[in-house]
C-alpha cells in the first residue's frame, strides 16, 4: 500500500507569524516565577487591611513595605525587559531558517534584544529602573519580535558575513565575530526608531478634555477607556499605566471630588476590575465551578489569594489571557457589561462615590462597603461576581473540554512512546519534552500509587480441556486520578525504567498470596495461583526473600505460588539471577516463561532452569486458526515443554474451535475471554466457586 504524500511544509513567513505568537504567549508563563514572586511582594506591601499591616510592621519592623517594594522592583520591576530577552530567545529558537545557512544562536538574539530594549528605553529620557518594568511591556513584545526578525537579514547579508573569522574557529567566537556588526547595526536602528516615535506629536489634551466635557464623560468615556485597558492587556500591555501616562487627565482618582466631563476611575477600579483587569474574579468562579482536576484547578487554587485583592497576573499570563483568542471575547464583554449597573445605580441615587481613599488591593465587597458607606455598593459588586462568572462560564466550559482532549491525546502519544522505548534503559525519563515530562509524572504517580487503591490486582481463570479451574494468573490495574486506566504494559514500563519495579513487585506478590489465602478458606488450596516477575526484579539480589517471606507471612504452600518471568527486556544472565533462579527453584516456587516463542525468549532458558510451565506467545495464539506457520511453531513449544515436563498454556483463547485446535497441537491449559476476563478478587471467588461445582455436577452425572 502507498504511503500518503507528505503534507506541504506551510509558508516561512505563515510559520514565522505562528511561532511569534507562540513565543509571546508562552514567554509570559516563562515569567511566571517573577510573577509569582512580585504577586507576594505586590500583596503584602499594599495589604489593604490596617490591622494586617499593623500586624505587618509589630512581627517584621519598619522596614517591611520598603522591603516588599524592593522585591516588586526587582520582579514586575523588569518584566518589560525580561519578555523582550524572553521573546527574542524563543523566536529565534524556533523560527524556521528558510535560505538562511547559518542559524542564529539564542543567546546572541537575546543579548541584542538586551540592548535594543534599553535603547529604545532612553529615547524616552535617562535610563532608570522604571524603564524596564510593566509600564514597558509594548516596548518588550515589540522589541523581543523584532530583534531576531530584523538581525536575521543583516547577518545573512554579505557584506556583514565577510567580516567573520573562518568557521574552523572556535564557534563562540565565530558566532561573536559574525553577530558584532549586525547587531550594532541594529542597536543604531533602533536607537533611531525610537527616538522618532518619541517625537511623535502626541493626543491633545486640551482638546479631549473639551471633547470630554460635551460628552456624557461617564456613559460614553467610561465604557470607551475600558475597552481600550483590555484590549492593551489582551496584548500584554498593561492598559492602565498606559491610560495613566497618555490620558490620565480624564480621570477622576480615588479621594477627588467629581468633576463633570471626566471618567470616574474609582468606579471602574472597584466594579468593574473585579479580581483585576477582565474581571477575572469571575474567571476564578468558573475555573473553581469546571475544572474538577488537572492544571487549571491547580492554577485556579493558586490565584484565588492574589485575584480576591485585585491581583490577576497569574491568570493573565498563565491561562494565559493574554493572546489567547479562547478568551478574548469573555475578556472583552465582561467589564464592558459590568460598567453599566454602577453608572446606573450612581445616576439614580443608589450609590455615592464617598471621597476616601481605598487601596487598589481592597478585596471585593469590603471595597465597595467603604467606597458607598452602604450595603448596596457590596451587592453590586456581588452582582458584577455573578454577571462576570456567567459570562466566563461557557467559555470555560469549551476550554476545559479542549484542554482535557489534548492533555489525553498527548498521555496516549507518550504512552506509545515509553513502551516502544521501554527496552532502551530510562531514555523518556530522561526527555526534555512532554513526553519526558508526562512519563516522569507518571512514574511519581505509581509511586505515590503502591498500596493505595489506585492499584489493584485482578485474576484471569485458567481451565483445563475438561473445563477444571488449575490456576489463575494475577494481573496489575492502575487507575490514575487524572487518565483513567493506564495501560499494565505502560505501569510496568516505567516501574522497569524509573527503578520502582523492586517494591511494585513486592507489593504484587504480597497481594496475590493474601487472596490465595483469603482463596484456601474456601476449599481452593489445589489451585496455582501465578504472577508475573519482571526480569529486572531477577537481577535484585533478595527476590527469593521477598516471596519466602510472602508465603509465610499469608501461610502458602510453596508449590501454590507460580511466578512467571515477563520476556521484557530478556532473561538477564549473571550470577544474581541465577542464584535467585536456583533458590527459588529450591524452595518449591514454579517457574514459568512467559510470551515463549517471540520476543527475547531463548530456548538456551530451557536449560538453565527447571521450567514449571510455558505460556505461548499471544500472538501465536490469536493467529493459530488463520495461519499454518503459527500452528507448526506452538506444535513445537508443545512438544519442547512437555519433554521436560512443563504445562503449556494459551493465551487469548476466544472461541471453542481455537481451543480444540490447540488442544490438538499440545496445549493443556486454556486461558481467555472464552471463560473469563479477569476478575476483581470477589467476582474471581464466586467465579471459581461456581466452576468447581459445575465440574462436580458433571462428575456426579457421568457416575449415574
Amino acid at each position: 500500500m502507498p504511503l500518503p504524500p507528505m503534507p506541504a511544509d506551510p509558508p516561512v513567513h505563515s510559520s514565522y507569524r505562528a511561532g511569534a505568537l507562540a513565543a509571546v504567549r508562552d514567554a509570559y508563563v516563562v515569567l511566571l516565577p517573577i510573577t509569582l514572586f512580585g504577586v507576594a511582594a505586590t500583596l503584602l506591601g499594599n495589604f489593604p487591611i490596617p490591622a494586617g499591616r499593623a500586624w505587618l510592621e509589630a512581627r517584621f519592623g519598619l522596614g517591611w513595605a520598603d522591603a516588599a517594594e524592593a522585591v516588586v522592583q526587582s520582579t514586575w520591576g523588569v518584566l518589560g525587559l525580561a519578555l523582550a530577552v524572553t521573546i527574542a530567545s524563543m523566536v529565534a529558537q524556533r523560527a524556521p531558517r528558510g535560505t538562511s545557512r547559518e542559524p542564529l544562536p539564542p543567546i546572541w538574539v537575546a543579548i541584542g534584544a538586551m540592548v535594543n530594549f534599553t535603547l529604545c528605553a532612553s529615547a524616552t529620557g535617562p535610563v532608570t529602573l522604571q524603564s524596564f518594568g510593566t509600564g514597558s511591556m509594548l516596548t518588550g513584545i515589540v522589541v523581543g519580535l523584532a530583534t531576531p526578525a530584523l538581525l536575521r537579514p543583516l547577518a545573512d547579508w554579505a557584506p556583514m558575513r565577510r567580516l567573520a573569522i573562518g568557521y574552523d574557529s572556535n564557534p563562540v567566537f565565530y558566532h561573536a565575530t559574525r553577530l558584532t556588526l549586525p547587531l550594532v547595526l541594529l542597536g543604531l536602528l533602533s536607537k533611531a526608531v525610537a527616538e522618532l516615535v518619541w517625537r511623535l506629536p502626541r493626543p491633545d489634551a486640551q482638546w479631549l478634555a473639551e471633547a470630554g466635557a460635551r460628552l456624557d464623560a461617564e456613559w460614553l468615556l467610561t465604557p470607551l477607556a475600558v475597552a481600550v485597558n483590555q484590549c492593551l492587556w489582551f496584548f500584554g500591555v498593561h492598559g492602565g499605566k498606559v491610560l495613566d501616562a497618555h490620558f490620565g487627565f480624564l480621570f477622576t482618582l480615588a479621594g477627588e471630588p467629581a468633576v463633570p466631563g471626566r471618567v470616574p476611575r474609582v468606579l471602574v477600579d472597584n466594579f468593574v476590575h473585579l479580581g483585576g483587569s477582565g474581571a477575572t474574579l469571575g474567571l476564578l468562579v468558573a475555573l473553581f465551578i469546571v475544572a474538577r482536576h488537572g492544571q487549571n484547578r491547580r492554577l485556579a487554587q493558586l490565584s484565588w489569594l492574589p485575584a480576591l485583592f485585585n491581583v490577576n497576573e497569574l491568570l493573565l499570563f498563565g491561562l494565559p489571557l493574554v493572546l489567547n483568542p479562547r478568551f478574548l471575547l469573555p475578556f472583552l464583554l465582561g467589564p464592558l457589561v459590568l460598567v453599566l449597573p454602577p453608572l446606573l445605580a450612581l445616576h439614580l441615587g443608589w450609590i455615592e462615590l464617598l471621597p476616601v481613599q481605598i487601596p487598589w488591593t481592597t478585596p471585593v465587597l469590603l471595597s465597595g462597603w467603604w467606597l458607598t458607606g452602604s450595603w448596596v455598593g457590596a451587592a453590586l459588586q456581588a452582582l458584577g461576581l455573578v454577571i462576570s462568572t456567567a459570562i466566563y462560564l461557557p467559555f470555560v466550559r469549551r476550554h476545559e473540554a479542549e484542554r482535557r482532549a489534548e492533555r489525553l491525546s498527548a498521555f496516549q502519544h507518550a504512552s506509545a512512546v515509553i513502551v516502544s522505548e521501554a527496552p532502551r534503559s530510562d531514555t523518556p525519563l530522561r526527555r526534555s519534552d512532554h513526553v519526558g515530562v508526562i512519563a516522569r509524572g507518571l512514574l511519581h504517580d505509581l509511586e505515590r500509587a503502591i498500596g493505595t487503591p489506585a492499584l489493584a490486582l485482578v485474576y484471569q481463570p485458567q481451565h483445563r480441556a475438561d473445563g477444571a479451574v488449575v490456576g489463575v494468573e494475577a494481573l496489575l490495574r492502575w487507575q490514575h486520578a487524572g487518565y483513567g486506566a493506564v495501560r499494565t504494559d505502560v505501569a510496568i514500563a516505567l516501574a522497569e525504567q524509573g527503578a520502582v519495579i523492586t517494591p511494585l513487585g513486592a507489593w504484587v506478590i504480597d497481594r496475590a498470596c493474601a487472596c490465595k489465602a483469603q482463596w484456601n478458606t474456601q476449599g481452593l488450596g489445589a489451585l496455582t495461583m501465578s504472577v508475573n516477575v519482571s526480569p529486572l526484579q531477577l537481577s535484585q539480589p533478595g527476590l527469593h526473600l521477598v516471596v519466602a517471606q510472602a508465603l509465610h507471612r499469608h501461610g502458602l504452600r510453596p508449590d501454590e505460588l507460580e511466578l512467571e518471568i515477563t520476556e521484557s527486556r530478556g532473561i538477564p544472565v549473571g550470577e544474581v539471577a541465577d542464584a535467585n533462579l536456583a533458590r527459588l527453584d529450591a524452595l518449591g516456587v514454579g517457574l514459568a516463561m512467559d510470551d515463549f516463542g517471540m520476543g527475547h525468549a531463548s530456548l538456551l532458558h530451557l536449560r538453565r532452569f527447571r521450567v514449571a510451565a510455558i505460556k505461548v506467545d499471544g500472538s501465536l495464539s490469536r493467529d493459530v486458526m488463520t495461519h499454518p506457520v503459527s500452528a507448526d511453531i506452538i506444535r513445537a513449544i508443545a512438544t519442547l515443554g512437555h519433554a521436560g515436563g512443563a504445562r503449556v498454556i494459551a493465551e487469548f483463547v476466544e472461541t471453542r474451535e481455537q481451543r480444540d485446535l490447540l488442544a490438538t497441537l499440545g496445549c493443556n491449559v486454556f486461558q481467555g475471554y472464552l471463560y473469563s476476563r479477569a476478575l476483581p478478587a470477589s467476582e474471581c471467588l464466586e467465579y471459581l466457586l461456581q466452576a468447581r461445582g459445575a465440574v462436580a455436577e458433571a462428575a456426579a452425572a457421568e457416575l449415574r
